[in-house]
Parts: C-alpha cells; sequence; structure tokens
C-alpha cells in the first residue's frame, strides 16, 4: 500500500527555499544528508517536506514521495499501471525507485524505514 507522506521540492537554493517554508508552515528541520534539507510538521499531523539542491534546469521542481512497505512490489504495481522506472537510489538508511507516471510526471516510492517514515 502506498502513502502520501511527502512533497519534495528541487530548487538551486534550498537553504532559501527550506527557511521560507519552515516559517511559512511552522515546521522544524530534520537531519537529512546532503543534498537534502528536511522539514517536519512538530505535531506529526501533515506531510513531510524535504528540500533537494538541484540544479535550475531540473525537469520537476515540485514531486511526490510515497512511502511503502515494499517499494520494489509498488514500483512493480505501478509499472503494470503504466509508470516508467527510471531509476532506484540507496542513501543513508533507506532506498527509493524514481518513476514517471504516464505523462513522464516523476514520482518517488521510498522505503517505509526509520521513524520519519513509519504511519
Amino acid at each position: 500500500m502506498l502513502r502520501l507522506r511527502g512533497l519534495t521540492i528541487n530548487s538551486d537554493d534550498s537553504e532559501g527555499v527550506a527557511q521560507f517554508w519552515s516559517s511559512a508552515l511552522g515546521y522544524e528541520r530534520r537531519n537529512l544528508w546532503d543534498p537534502y534539507i528536511g522539514l517536519r510538521d512538530p505535531l506529526a499531523r501533515d506531510s513531510l517536506v524535504t528540500i533537494q539542491k538541484s540544479s535550475p534546469e531540473s525537469a520537476n521542481k515540485i514531486h511526490l514521495d510515497l512511502y511503502s512497505d515494499d517499494p520494489d512490489a509498488e514500483a512493480e504495481r505501478l509499472v503494470a499501471l503504466g509508470a516508467t522506472k527510471l531509476r532506484r537510489y540507496e542513501e543513508g538508511d533507506t532506498y527509493w525507485w524514481v518513476l514517471a507516471d504516464p505523462k513522464g510526471n516523476e514520482f518517488c516510492i521510498i522505503a517505509a524505514t526509520g521513524d520519519d517514515r513509519k504511519v
């Protein structure tokens, strides 16, 4: 089962964007690794926001982060529905698939590991 748990914003000014959204939403920073800055609702009611440092030419400025206990199986299920697997990443304490919907919009399926990702 997929859970919409996050939104990622790509920016060449990740610190500035993180500061803006942290203040706008009343979110606190969470510890991630470079090139990511994490923000979370201190009351754990709303989705996580991740700011990803990227070039100004990034194809997707914002994308969905979907969490799953079995990202590999979910990626295969969504491919059967018309998605395309683009690449797999392993970083920090998790891994994820980047896929594209039938119109080319990218999204991630992230392994629901660690305290921030379990629901």
